[in-house]
């Protein structure tokens, strides 16, 4: 039987930061963080993992079909290989990032990294399963020029956790480095919803592209984390749809070809009222979410370490989400509802 602890470590390692995080919050900075929004940012985190597990085999597919069709092939020199690739992937990161703002069907599901009103290392938890496909089929093109598979997933790598990094208010400002470097502050400004900050602010780690493309921006404004519009039915099932909700309405509302063309416009020219599928009351408590995380990690081990049939692990995995997302389908009077 073959184990896979790398998924299990990830997930151990970036719930741990977030520990600390809380902690020197908390003793130091004298800042709490709400158990309702994360609860959701994990719960997202969660449900993108249990589907991510199943679909990494996917990428894998994509990136090894392409190498046959690929117009050079990949450098000698191992080093200088890497090099190029950690570039050209923070390159595309920057184009996925812009086109996951820029088209309306993209940012259905990146929204979900945007919701969080709190900025905080479980912020990177809440991203979308749709995105993953997005990325791969952005990173694959890199395959046609000679960079390999295993390159482009260290590069990724790498990559993300300097991004998960970022996503803190506990850094200083590093002033003045963000005219090379990607900075808290600066994706800060990225996370605000404040009307100048919106657009901006693209790259992963390098700013050379938001500079390059006119994106990059600065200021000393207070951000506002958080969507420009207040979300009414907030668990993680919902934030999934709630956007392809009012893309799949705008073709019951306008003729075919608008609505088409809808899907790969800005956000902003959608319809600012946004359906909802259902109205139901949420509410979490600390021991319901430790216990459905308990359940996840139960059913993420089953699938990582092939212990029992995979479709058992994902119910399992399933269940301790859906009793982590605080939805309540009855409601007490005494209930504050989150």
């Amino acid at each position: 039987m073959e184990f896979n602890f790398t998924d299990i470590i990830i997930l151990i390692l970036g719930l741990t930061l977030f520990g600390f995080e809380v902690l020197i919050l908390k003793f130091v900075k004298k800042k709490t963080v709400s158990l309702p929004q994360t609860a959701l940012n994990i719960g997202l985190g969660m449900l993108e993992r249990l589907t991510g597990i199943l679909t990494i085999n996917f990428g894998i597919y994509v990136f090894s079909s392409l190498v046959p069709f690929r117009f050079f092939e990949p450098l000698d020199n191992k080093w200088l290989a890497f090099g190029i690739t950690f570039i050209a992937v923070d390159f595309m990161w920057y184009i996925y990032h812009r086109i996951s703002h820029r088209i309306s069907l993209i940012w259905a599901a990146h929204l979900i990294h945007h919701q969080s009103i709190e900025y905080n290392f479980s912020v990177n938890f809440a991203i979308s399963p749709f995105g993953f496909f997005v990325r791969i089929f952005t990173y694959s093109i890199l395959i046609l020029f000679g960079i390999t598979p295993e390159h482009i997933i260290l590069a990724n790598a790498l990559n993300a956790f300097y991004q998960y990094m970022l996503h803190s208010e506990l850094w200083p400002e590093f002033k003045g480095w963000e005219r090379i470097l990607v900075t808290p502050k600066f994706h800060q400004i990225h996370h605000s919803s404040v009307h100048e900050h919106l657009d901006t602010n693209y790259g992963g780690m390098f700013t050379i592209w938001d500079r390059l493309f006119g994106t990059y921006y600065v200021d000393n404004k207070e951000v506002v984390y958080g969507l420009t519009k207040p979300i009414v039915q907030q668990d993680l099932f919902h934030l999934q749809i709630l956007f392809f909700l009012r893309l799949i309405k705008n073709f019951q509302e306008f003729p075919f070809f608008k609505a088409f063309i809808l899907l790969f416009k800005g956000p902003e020219a959608q319809k600012a009222e946004i359906p909802r599928l259902y109205n139901l009351k949420v509410q979490h408590s600390p021991l319901q979410v430790i216990f459905g995380f308990s359940l996840f990690l139960v059913g993420f081990s089953v699938i990582s370490f092939n212990l029992l049939p995979i479709w058992l692990g994902f119910i399992i995995g399933m269940i301790g989400i859906f009793i982590c997302s605080g939805i309540r389908f009855r409601q007490n009077s005494n209930d504050n509802i989150c």
